[in-house]
């Protein structure tokens, strides 16, 4: 967590201190700038936050401080969520964008550049000079060991990154969906080798993708802890991979067998974007780069049922599924979450399995079965490497491929990903069309060599909800699943309070939204308007969704009002019913502007003793 997130935790647990001991005076001066997102809108004007207010409201007290319908008065906030204050920061409206772009500059030995400034960079985007508006440079530094976070209250819930770190992130991915038996076994015990000697400035974190995501470990820089827990993860075979005897005889291909294997790609492909996707919601609130190490055999680029056919025999399918867009699209969610993808292909040094003795008895070692086999194995590992450079190259990452030692092609990339400049520009092309831009880097500089994203794609996040709704429903659905990763796109504390008769015997959950995770809009009425949803999903102890609600806010806030707001954040609350018994809970915040979410999961115990009270009476 950067000093900003964690100043403001602190804060944040002060205000709850001071509404539950009217007696605490809560003050403070503290202030710091958030840094950009990767592509995010900035004021042409930005007024600071007043100091923190000294105390927060109860949480327990209703939200009636939003106009659910247009033509209602200006909301006038009063603070009933669980937080007072928050950081002053640029807050995000429709004006300009800021679009920041990680560059890692190496010398001719692969050695990083350290001594690079501003002047020397060029910036073009469409062939067109930018002015560079932003400059900085990041480098490995050990953690803090005095560092440590409050506690929160209890019963209160956050998605703030609750991990203190001034360097890049590094994330290890162990993909058993895309990988062998056998490749997941040699992947793992090399990822174990590598843990051997992580160095002590360099946090990771360790996430599996089987039929889902699941974040095994989070970010720590305490070595054993991480081995412990990849010693912890199981080998599992994916229904998904391609059927090896598919070229064979007696497998090597009716129509249906064929459609079957591209259906199978298919589905690889889309649950291992969806995945990636997920990836980058949840570190999107962690400042600066994360490094993305996908340790797998990875997926094709491109999807030709008739790939393997002889040269006599009859094509039974037309045309190739060329997914090519649907990846740099993916690979546009991770770059405006500052991830880039390290591909590590599982395989090592890649040979052909034909010649393997497991396959001795399966395929015949001469002829037309021979050459289908050895032309299929070719076609799929040439397909899975572009995939890997296609990630890599929009990402500003490197694929790795073609090396036994995987546990050397992470180091590397920890290497290569931790000292990197970051340059930001507001764009002379004011129209956001949904049209891809192409990012050329150039420095004044001979023998340095630059890798960055190429591009994005200039869209403007309302006109995709507006025109995909279905998607925007399917993402909440998602983000609403318990095991899935939490969200940071969008900051946010919830706090929690038991049934009672004052709530009508409902669980109550009060919500405090960070504005400056928030897309504020001023309008031609000269208020500042927010527009979002809070939800609830409870899962009782089988994991079985129990009930949930939604609420859904919208905010005109006078300019007085709008101030209240920067410190104390947005209010929101759910009222949720639910019987005795003990559930988890999983919050989400959605910001309805730009379609970002933020989640958390809590927990609840709902007693017997008051659902039996209001019975009786």
């Amino acid at each position: 967590m950067s000093k900003l997130s964690s100043i403001l935790l602190i804060l944040l647990c002060l205000a709850l201190l001071a509404s539950a001991n009217p007696g605490l005076q809560v003050s403070s001066d503290a202030g710091a700038a958030a840094s950009p997102a990767q592509t995010q809108s900035a004021a042409p004007e930005v007024k600071p936050a007043q100091s923190p207010a000294a105390a927060a409201p109860s949480p327990a007290a209703p939200s009636t401080n939003a106009q659910s319908t247009a033509g209602k008065q200006p909301a006038e906030v009063k603070s009933t969520s669980p937080s007072a204050p928050f950081e002053s920061g640029t807050v995000i409206n429709v004006h300009t964008r800021l679009v920041t772009i990680d560059v890692v500059a190496t010398d001719a030995k692969g050695h990083p550049v350290t001594d690079l400034e501003s002047k020397d960079f060029t910036v073009l985007e469409d062939g067109k000079p930018q002015r560079v508006r932003a400059f900085g440079f990041q480098h490995p530094v050990p953690p803090d060991p005095k560092f440590q976070l409050p506690k929160l209250p209890p019963n209160v819930f956050t998605n703030i990154p609750q991990f203190g770190v001034s360097s890049a992130l590094n994330v290890i991915l162990l993909d058993t969906l895309n990988t062998s038996l056998m490749d997941q076994s040699y992947a793992r015990s090399q990822v174990l080798h590598y843990l051997d000697s992580l160095p002590p400035n360099e946090p990771t974190a360790v996430y599996v993708l089987t039929d889902d995501l699941k974040l095994i470990h989070d970010f720590t820089t305490d070595a054993g802890a991480l081995k412990q827990a990849v010693k912890g993860t199981n080998i599992k075979y994916s229904m998904l991979l391609d059927n090896p005897m598919a070229a064979t005889p007696g497998g090597r291909g009716s129509n249906g067998a064929r459609e079957m294997e591209r259906t199978r790609r298919t589905m690889r492909m889309d649950e291992t974007l969806l995945a990636l996707q997920d990836l980058a919601r949840s570190l999107s609130g962690y400042e600066g780069r994360k490094n993305l190490f996908w340790i797998s055999e990875g997926f094709p680029l491109s999807i030709n049922p008739n790939a393997t056919l002889a040269p006599d025999e009859e094509a039974d399918f037309e045309g190739i599924e060329d997914h090519s867009t649907k990846v740099a699209k993916s690979a546009q969610i991770l770059t405006d979450a500052q991830v880039a993808i390290y591909p590590v292909d599982a395989r090592g040094l890649a040979g052909y399995t034909a010649f393997s003795a497991e396959r001795q008895g399966n395929i015949s070692r001469n002829g037309a079965d021979f050459g289908r086999t050895l032309m299929q194995e070719s076609h799929h590992l040439t397909a899975s490497h572009d995939t890997m450079n296609l990630l890599a190259e929009n990402t500003g990452g490197k694929a790795y491929y073609n090396r036994n030692d995987i546990d050397g092609a992470i180091r590397d990339g920890m290497n290569d990903g931790s000292t990197y400049y970051m340059l930001g520009y507001y764009p002379e092309n004011k129209t956001w069309d949904g049209k891809f831009r192409k990012l050329q880097i150039k420095v004044g500089r001979a023998g340095v060599k630059l890798r960055h994203r190429l591009g994005y794609y200039a869209a403007e996040p309302q006109a995709i909800i507006s025109t995909n709704p279905k998607q925007r429903a399917r993402d909440l659905a998602n983000a609403l699943t318990l095991d899935r990763p939490l969200s940071t796109g969008l900051f946010f504390e919830a706090a929690v309070m038991p049934p009672s008769e004052k709530s009508q015997n409902k669980v109550t959950i009060n919500y405090a939204v960070d504005p400056h995770t928030v897309r504020i809009e001023p309008g031609d009425d000269g208020l500042q308007h927010a527009d979002m949803d809070c939800i609830v999903q409870a899962f009782n102890e089988k994991g079985k969704p129990a009930n949930s609600v939604i609420a859904s806010e919208q905010f005109a806030l006078k300019p007085e009002t709008y101030q209240k707001v920067l410190k104390s954040g947005f209010p929101c609350q759910n009222q949720l019913a639910l019987p005795p018994g003990k559930y988890q809970l999983r919050f989400a915040v959605r910001d309805n502007r730009t379609g970002v979410i933020g989640t958390s999961s809590g927990q609840i115990t709902v007693a017997a003793a008051v659902a039996e009270s209001k019975k009786t009476q």
